[in-house]
């Protein structure tokens, strides 16, 4: 009994203890926070330094608008803003915290920072102008009165700040004993309570050993009960685990799942069931039927009621035989289910639900894309030879004919380099679309792969309504396109057979193609019908292509060389290199004809160089003051670095590079690209100078003589032919030869045959003239020789 009552008197003591610490506690943390509020205001609202830098600000404001006015200007318009926006910052520090109560202290400190502000704001209105030295000087003389009342302000600052540092450390001092007072007051409270505790200590043991004893008895009969509850706790554990695994393995399935008992009634579904169908938790419970499940089914709106009862006659007829089978079952939002029905033993059935909608359509789009073309949707090869096979039945069945029409577009592989190959794909969309509106519904239309598409033209009862089709095709790919920002111009030729009695597709389509060649041969933006001997021609160019590649350029090729003379002093300039060929089988091969076999085939590339390395050779023959022009072609610019080949010939075989003219033409100019351009400054850096041939034809423009820098003009002689006779050429000339003099190129007249041509050129101004009047192109074996009878005319005219 004592000891209980010793024990209640150590808890109330320790409790009012506790309490009185409590407070204690709370007590010094209100007195720490007041100490380091007091520590905060000493150091964050230092009145005196905020006064002292605003005072700074408005001196180096002034100092900044005194520089501002020298001439001239030390400092820039940005300084004087900048300065401005950190005088303004100081002022809006003066209206906040502590600082604000310096100033309502006394109404000149009110008055000081009243001016501030409005001589800051009148110049606010002008500082967007501070640049002018007016505005400057205004700027400067507003703050002028203001330099003498900050100072005073931050003198008063710093008397406001001294006497407020002293009152903090007043109170910093009163706190600090108050601290140590209730610091002791704590250390003293310890001891007591340490010691109370120990009593309270030797209580606790003496009852817990009473309490032992009880304890090893309860422990006793616990564990006898635990093991019980344990054992219970462990299968319903085992059986909670089996549920679960089941209910996520059924939810997180890909297909639905019904299963069914003897008696048709439903005792398992999940959640992917409801999905399928958008039913309810509430439509799927438990006892359902099949018949009430396909009825829901219908009230969802997932399927129809006629498609309802159908899959449940098929269903009922599986249970019925008790076999199993699977079922399709199309939704009304497009969605294909597969239904797979399984019997179980002992009666019922299982049925998954499988939405197979995307498998569906990849299957579908698979058997598409192996018919069609990507790109533009239209038939591919497969599927319109089909097309061509039934368009020739029944045509003939009709005694009428068929029309095949390869379109083949021009310029293409230009305007995909140019301009990109997603603006080429673009292209050949847009291509795409309208030859499907040139066409007729029952003809077909397909890609065969790159620019070549397809046309079949059933019915055809006489070859003119081919060559119609074939016109408006041309018209309508003719006009210009504009694809991302770009306009492109390109244009179609087409090449067309017509069937005859017993035509094979794959013939009719082989004889378009000849036809194709032979129209992109004949100038493109043509159509050509199947002619037989056609295909020799084609014969002929496969060869040519094959040989030229193999040709021993040293053994078959050789050089001629065209004068151009100086209309001034009628004196050889220039030798103009001309290639030639002589076709060990053949004989002599028009330039025409190979140069284009070449460019297309990318041999002229090794060719060029052996024309450089010749000429740069044959010139060592030549005397110093007479140069010779090489053509380049534009593939060498594509396909080759020219700069560095030119570099190349120029090195190995020590020529001087003022006595090298490089021809370009016209069509390489087409592509304005910046390779382009660095490239003929690298030209003429090395030395060379730089001519443009034949112009004023194909993609002629009098801009190309202002962007790029060239030495001299070569008038093309189209231009020539009929100056005699036509104004408008003359004036054509004219324009040329006049804009070329403005930008200091020398201008070039070519194919002058008679005098009275060259009376006129050199009547224009031209500077130099080169034609079958001089001289027809010669070997270099007899240019010294025309050289001598050239002089010789010389003097005697």
């Amino acid at each position: 009994m004592k000891r209980r009552t010793a024990s209640r008197v150590v808890q109330v003591v320790l409790s009012i203890g506790m309490i009185a610490l409590a407070v204690a506690a709370l007590y010094i943390s209100v007195l720490v926070f007041q100490r380091q509020e007091a520590l905060t205001q000493i150091f964050r609202y230092n009145i005196a330094y905020s006064a002292s830098q605003g005072m700074n600000e408005l001196l180096r404001f002034r100092r900044t608008l005194t520089a501002a006015l020298i001439d001239p200007p030390q400092v820039t318009k940005q300084d004087v803003e900048l300065r401005y926006q950190i005088l303004l910052s100081r002022l809006s520090l003066f209206e906040q915290g502590e600082f604000m109560n310096f100033v309502t202290a006394l109404p000149e400190n009110r008055e000081t920072v009243d001016e501030l502000a409005s001589a800051l704001d009148e110049i606010g209105g002008f500082i967007g102008e501070i640049d002018d030295p007016e505005v400057a000087q205004q700027a400067l003389d507003l703050t002028a009165p203001l330099e003498r009342k900050m100072v005073a302000l931050a003198s008063k600052a710093n008397e406001y700040g001294a006497t407020a540092q002293a009152e903090d450390q007043r109170q910093l001092l009163t706190l600090h004993w108050i601290f140590s007072s209730l610091a002791l007051s704590l250390v003293v409270s310890g001891f007591i309570f340490i010691a109370m505790l120990r009593w309270q200590h030797r209580l606790q043991i003496s009852v817990q050993q009473r309490l032992k004893a009880t304890n090893e008895d309860l422990l006793r009969t616990s564990a006898e009960l635990s093991e019980s509850a344990a054992a219970a706790r462990r299968a319903n554990e085992e059986l909670i685990t089996q549920n679960l695994l089941f209910n996520t393995a059924l939810n997180n399935m890909s297909h639905g799942l019904c299963m069914f008992d003897a008696e048709g009634k439903l005792i398992v579904s999940n959640q992917k069931m409801e999905n399928i169908y958008g039913l309810s938790q509430e439509q799927l419970r438990l006892g359902t039927s099949l018949d009430m499940l396909i009825q829901h089914m219908v009230e969802t709106g997932a399927c129809a009621e006629y498609e309802a009862e159908q899959l449940s006659q098929m269903q009922c007829k599986l249970i019925e035989e008790d076999r199993s089978d699977t079922l399709i079952q199309e939704l009304r939002d497009g969605r294909t289910i597969l239904i797979s029905h399984q019997p179980m033993r002992g009666g019922g059935w299982v049925a998954t639900y499988e939405d197979i909608t995307e498998r569906h359509k990849a299957q579908a789009q698979v058997a598409y894309m192996a018919r069609h073309d990507t790109l533009t949707d239209l038939p591919n090869r497969i599927l319109m030879r089909e097309q061509l096979e039934d368009i020739l039945a029944s045509s003939s069945d009709r005694g009428l004919a068929t029309a095949v029409m390869c379109v083949d577009l021009d310029n293409f592989k230009s305007i995909n380099d140019t301009l990109g190959h997603p603006v080429g794909d673009a292209l050949l969309r847009a291509v795409a679309g309208r030859i499907r509106n040139t066409v007729r519904e029952t003809d077909a239309v397909a890609r065969l792969g790159g620019d070549e598409f397809v046309v079949v033209q059933g019915n055809v009862e006489k070859p003119e309504q081919a060559s119609s089709l074939a016109k408006r095709l041309i018209e309508a790919l003719d006009e210009p396109y504009i694809i991302e920002g770009h306009q492109v111009l390109t244009g179609a030729s087409v090449g067309i057979a017509i069937a005859e009695a017993d035509e094979q597709g794959g013939d009719l389509l082989m004889q378009a193609d000849v036809a194709l060649y032979q129209a992109k041969g004949d100038g493109r933006g043509v159509f050509r019908f199947y002619e037989a001997g056609m295909n020799k021609r084609l014969q002929r160019r496969r060869s040519l292509e094959a040989e030229l590649r193999a040709a021993n350029l040293d053994e078959q090729f050789h050089l001629v060389f065209q004068p151009i003379i100086g209309l001034g002093t009628n004196r050889v300039t220039t030798f103009e290199a001309l290639l030639r060929w002589t076709h060990p089988v053949h004989g002599p091969i028009s330039p025409d004809e190979f140069i284009r076999i070449a460019e297309e085939t990318g041999a002229i590339v090794p060719i060029g160089e052996w024309v450089l390395r010749r000429v740069c050779l044959e010139m060592k023959s030549l005397p110093d003051n007479i140069s010779i022009a090489a053509n380049l072609s534009p593939m060498q610019f594509k396909r080759d670095d020219i700069v560095e080949t030119v570099a190349r010939v120029l090195s190995e075989t020590d020529t001087p590079a003022n006595r090298l003219e490089l021809e370009i033409t016209e069509t390489l100019l087409l592509e304005d690209s910046r390779k382009l351009h660095t490239d003929l400054r690298r030209l003429r850096k090395l030395g060379t100078r730089i001519s443009l041939d034949d112009f004023g034809t194909g993609y002629s423009s009098l801009s190309y003589l202002q962007k790029f820098a060239f030495d001299k003009v070569k008038i093309d002689r189209l231009f020539i032919k009929e100056i005699t006779k036509s104004a408008d050429q003359a004036a054509i000339v004219q324009t040329i030869v006049n804009l070329a003099f403005t930008l200091g190129m020398t201008t070039v007249v070519e194919g002058v045959e008679m005098e009275e041509q060259l009376r006129i050129i050199r009547a224009m101004g031209c500077d130099e003239a080169q034609g079958n009047l001089f001289s027809k192109p010669i070997p270099a074996s007899e240019i010294p020789d025309f050289l001598a009878a050239h002089k010789l005319r010389r003097y005697a005219a």
